[in-house]
């Protein structure tokens, strides 16, 4: 064995152990929850395929479908998928540090606080469009770093797939593409480029893979733009956006810090600097925290970079360590925080479901499912024969759709988002089970209503079911009438 293939079994070994070590721990822990709301719209909408969805493009509805299809409808089957790319993040952390020039020590402590980082591990062994989305942004900004340091044709042209994929993922991408578009204006050498055909051939090719969900958009009136009208961030200002944000990475904010400056005070990493902090300060004001999380890890990168080209080898040293303690005190303070360890009679005894929303929403899908199949069952006969299931929100019927049995139960719909859409068009029914709402939101369309019921999220746990009033509606008018009014893109 050569000198040069020594380093390079290392590397492999040491980027492989880091990418199974973190799949083996997902795979481990996704089955101790049950499905999250989300994730029961996804394989709701997977089962509607279409070119978009209110709230996001049709990629991640359409691998949710893929994937059940070929593993079976399980919690854990669907997060298979999160779970690899969870791995994959954790590479691309260190490849990250391999570009931009570091020793195999230093992508490995790259390696380290991915698998230990907050925004990871806890967006990863679920099923949502946050993994798909940090995928692209981070490969994306890898190909963008490639561009950066040597700027080969090609890198345009992989830059210019990844933003189109980003773009059929989750909207959110535009506050990257934002970020790009600024730095390559800004950049002379960058600009340069845009007198050479590759850049607008890249342009030409997201735009081309965005295509058919633009398409939709047009046709269908622009939803999305309702959506994100209706849904502008979580509310809490600026402030608690930054707070948010660097809870992402509590022990290494130094380390991101000392990265963005090193990137800005670097002529020739500048790009990426400004790349970073264009979405960081877009969604400051527009969106959620968590938007701009795939630009962490390449900040940390050079984070590292800045440490190593420090001139006193003890600092030098002492730093790094305090990079892999740091490190390791936030897989300790976050783990049971963001990975599903907890079993679900324990969420609300340990504060998980005030904590953490997503464990919260995660428990107790099959009884609600059951509660309102035995809502329903209980019904007279002559009204459930003329009844239909109506959710304020779509977790309702997304359950059914799993848990339920269809040959028991009517038509279970939602007039949020995307399940809007999906009115049955031979609905005749009289009547309505109104799930989520109280008789004072009904009155309207309701003689008489009756609150008849409220479910139950079982173990306590504060989900977004727990107390849910179900009111019993006898129809003014026919559904399809009054459906517009109902309609809740927010």
């Amino acid at each position: 064995m050569t000198a040069r293939q020594h380093p390079r079994i290392t590397a492999v070994l040491l980027f492989g152990g880091a990418a199974v070590g973190i799949i083996a721990l997902h795979l481990s822990t996704n089955s101790t929850l049950g499905f999250h709301t989300d994730e029961l719209y996804y394989l709701t909408c997977g089962l509607h395929p279409a070119l978009g969805y209110v709230d996001f493009p049709p990629v991640v509805p359409l691998l949710a479908r893929l994937e059940t299809g070929l593993l079976g409808v399980s919690p854990w089957t669907l997060r298979v998928l999160p779970s690899l790319l969870g791995g994959f993040l954790v590479v691309l952390s260190g490849a990250y540090v391999r570009r931009l020039g570091g020793s195999l020590r230093l992508q490995g402590i790259a390696l380290l606080t991915a698998i230990a980082a907050p925004y990871l591990l806890g967006s990863n062994w679920v099923f949502q469009t946050v993994t798909f989305d940090q995928v692209t942004w981070m490969v994306a900004l890898y190909w963008f770093l490639c561009l950066v340091t040597d700027q080969r044709p090609r890198y345009w042209i992989y830059l210019g797939i990844t933003l189109g994929i980003g773009l059929e993922v989750k909207y959110t991408i535009v506050g990257l593409i934002a970020g790009i578009g600024i730095a390559v204006l800004l950049t002379p050498s960058l600009r340069m480029e845009l007198r050479t055909k590759y850049p607008w051939i890249a342009a030409a090719i997201a735009l081309f893979i965005w295509a058919p969900n633009l398409a939709w958009q047009v046709v269908e009136g622009f939803p999305t733009l309702i959506y994100l009208a209706n849904h502008r961030g979580s509310g809490g200002g600026p402030v608690a956006y930054l707070i948010e944000f660097g809870v992402y990475f509590f022990f290494l904010i130094p380390l991101w810090l000392a990265g963005m400056i090193s990137l800005f005070r670097s002529p020739g990493l500048r790009p990426i600097g400004s790349a970073c902090a264009v979405p960081l300060l877009l969604f400051l004001f527009v969106g959620k925290s968590y938007y701009a999380a795939g630009t962490i890890p390449i900040a940390l990168a050079q984070g590292l970079m800045a440490i190593s080209r420090i001139k006193r080898p003890k600092l030098c040293s002492g730093l790094q360590i305090a990079v892999v303690v740091a490190s390791v005190l936030e897989f300790g303070v976050f783990f049971f925080l963001v990975v599903p360890v907890t079993p679900p009679d324990r969420i609300h005894a340990t504060r998980l479901d005030a904590i953490n929303e997503v464990f919260a929403d995660s428990v107790g899908w099959n009884d609600i499912a059951n509660q309102v199949t035995t809502i329903y069952g209980d019904l007279p006969a002559s009204d459930r024969s003329n009844t239909v299931i109506i959710s304020a929100y779509y977790g309702v019927p997304g359950a059914l759709q799993v848990y339920g049995n269809p040959k028991v139960l009517p038509d279970a719909i939602s007039p949020q988002l995307s399940d809007w859409y999906w009115l049955p068009s031979n609905l005749t029914a009289t009547s309505a089970l109104m799930v989520d709402y109280r008789p004072s939101e009904v009155a309207w369309m309701c003689t008489s209503p009756t609150l008849i019921a409220h479910l139950t999220v079982p173990y306590h746990v504060a989900g977004l079911e727990q107390g849910a009033p179900v009111t019993f509606c006898q129809l003014k008018a026919p559904i399809p009438t009054i459906w517009g009014k109902l309609r809740n893109f927010s």
